[in-house]
């Protein structure tokens, strides 16, 4: 093993470690450290973007919503324009005839990225927001 390296151990129920070995085979990871390094990188972004303050942030937030609900075009419009300083990008999916989906490319403080996800969690008509934020 490398010097920069550390062993520890984990102790995980038998079905988690099942889980586990499924996905380390269906991604073809090398090994279940490898896997477990890979979600810790995740765990540790979120952590970090979640506690920093006012530090720079990138990534998306994927909204789906249903095209049917009157009004709800026009509110995330709104709130999209209210929130143009966090927003790099949109981009328009339809998924279904029913249902669309939005990609916001998104920059800023980690307490402005989160207000913008709230505000349209709370929109009467979207199913779903997911957040996902990249280091540097």
């Amino acid at each position: 093993m490398s010097d920069d390296i550390d062993r520890i151990s984990l102790t995980l129920p038998s079905a988690m470690v099942e889980r586990l070995d499924g996905i380390v085979d269906d991604w073809e990871y090398a090994s279940r450290s490898e896997a477990i390094r890979d979600s810790l990188r995740d765990f540790f972004a979120d952590y970090e973007w979640e506690s920093a303050g006012d530090e720079q942030h990138h990534g998306t937030i994927v909204i789906v919503h249903d095209h049917h609900v009157s009004g709800l075009a026009d509110d995330l419009q709104t709130i999209q324009h209210e929130m143009a300083d966090a927003i790099t990008s949109v981009q328009h999916i339809h998924l279904s005839h029913d249902t669309c989906m939005e990609t916001l490319v998104v920059e800023g403080a980690a307490g402005d990225i989160t207000e913008l996800a709230n505000r349209l969690r709370a929109l009467g008509g979207v199913q779903q927001v997911k957040v996902v934020l990249v280091g540097q």
